[in-house]
């Protein structure tokens, strides 16, 4: 690339990276997608981080990621979790997170790829709406506490489902546990316990990727950026999961992912074609 190309590419800025590190925190905790998110906002508003290449994208995903996993990590959001602790609440967090790894690690040239267009992730946001819409109607009457080793692996290969940007975890884990009868507020404290072992496997798989081949100082302070607003607004969306584990309608959520699928839709057909990956 020619001195003149590389000084006209578009580059990390850290307007962008704390604008999606305010958002990430709220998108994580609630079953929106934050992946779906974090690519379709940038792009329905027109700033430069939709135009960065998928290498240059990623260590600020991981940023964001990576924000939210201390947040949960260090504070858990102030409400009870009733799932199994200790050794017996130690196998269930690993036999839910094999099968999502194994999976992930299998999949993720695919993903790479294939997946991460505004379109794909429009058809993720639908699928999880369908999904909440279908979860929305279930009568389970299970506790957390009855969780096995069976249903733990189940919401493993359904958390992977996740891999297919605008899913989310939430939505997956979610959705799985009240398929599985588990009462609405229990699955989402479920599903909620699941989401800090995913991050934190994630991350810390993407970040020893990402050291290999170093990062330059400007790259270094949007990161920085990235998962300090990350982990500031996921501190801050805590009680959000107070709604969820309330038992509450989950069509709320649902309409909300068709309402930026339909956003989406209409950018691309104004432009007359999907956003190159």
């Amino acid at each position: 690339m020619s001195l003149a190309a590389e000084a006209e590419a578009p580059r990390p800025r850290l307007r962008d990276a704390l604008l999606l590190g305010v958002m990430h925190g709220p998108a994580e905790l609630l079953p929106i997608s934050s992946s779906g998110h974090t690519t379709l906002v940038p792009w329905l508003l027109g700033l430069e981080y939709s135009e960065l290449s998928a290498s240059d994208r990623k260590p600020i995903e991981i940023a964001l990621h990576a924000g939210t996993a201390a947040a949960l990590t260090i504070s858990p959001p102030p409400s009870p979790i009733t799932t199994a602790r200790g050794a017996r609440g130690a196998a269930l967090a690993a036999t839910t997170l094999l099968p999502t790894s194994l999976i992930g690690l299998a999949a993720r040239k695919f993903v790479r790829t294939r997946l991460g267009t505004p379109m794909t992730v429009v058809i993720g946001l639908v699928a999880g709406s369908a999904a909440l819409i279908a979860a929305d109607r279930s009568s389970g009457s299970r506790q957390a506490d009855s969780e096995t080793l069976t249903d733990a692996l189940l919401l493993g290969v359904a958390q992977s489902a996740a891999l297919w940007p605008g899913v989310s975890r939430s939505t997956s884990m979610l959705c799985s546990a009240r398929a599985l009868g588990f009462e609405a507020g229990d699955a989402a404290r479920i599903a909620r316990a699941g989401l800090i072992p995913a991050a934190a496997a994630a991350t810390t798989l993407e970040t020893v990727e990402i050291a290999r081949s170093g990062i330059t100082t400007q790259e270094a302070a949007v990161i920085a950026v990235a998962a300090g607003s990350s982990f500031a607004s996921t501190m801050l969306a805590r009680p959000l999961v107070r709604v969820l584990e309330s038992g509450g309608t989950l069509k709320p959520w649902a309409a909300w992912r068709l309402l930026v699928a339909a956003a989406t839709i209409l950018r691309i057909r104004s432009l007359g074609k999907d956003r190159p990956r």
